[in-house]
């Protein structure tokens, strides 16, 4: 399979679909495992990031440290908390190309270019760190986890 400590993250063989009773659940724990990688520092000084559900032994102690002794619910609101604070950005960036194509269309490329530049000057030297600002403030207000070897 691998080194010790290591998983896998797809299904194997022959574990297809979802069973009986795993429709949401299924779903939510797949959702968490996309979101923010953990950091684990052994102590012994090693360090890895690993994603939620995820199992290590450290290489040079042995020590095993399980991603699962973190309350799924506090973990899923780092997952949110982070989810939102990325969506500004996004529209900001869909708004931009939709500007860029309305301004081709209407046969005024170089328009449309320097208002792009001049709105992403805008949102990096003033919207930007504001919004930065408030992202870490919102991070700051969860709680933080001192994880115990096995």
């Amino acid at each position: 399979m691998g080194a010790p400590g290591a998983l896998s993250f797809g299904r194997g063989p022959g574990e297809g679909g979802r069973g009986p009773g795993e429709g949401r659940r299924g779903r939510d724990e797949s959702a968490l495992r996309r979101g923010p990688l953990i950091t684990l520092t052994c102590e012994c000084g090693q360090v890895r990031r690993l994603r939620y559900g995820e199992r290590w032994t450290c290489e040079h102690c042995r020590r095993t440290w399980d991603t699962n002794r973190i309350p799924a619910e506090e973990y899923a609101a780092l997952r949110a908390t982070q989810l939102r604070y990325r969506r500004l950005p996004l529209a900001m960036s869909v708004i931009a190309l939709g500007c860029v194509i309305a301004f081709i269309v209407a046969g005024r490329a170089l328009g449309g270019l320097i208002l792009v530049a001049l709105l992403a000057s805008t949102w990096t030297m003033f919207f930007r760190p504001l919004y930065r600002r408030r992202y870490r403030r919102a991070l700051a207000k969860l709680p933080t986890w001192k994880i115990k070897p096995e």
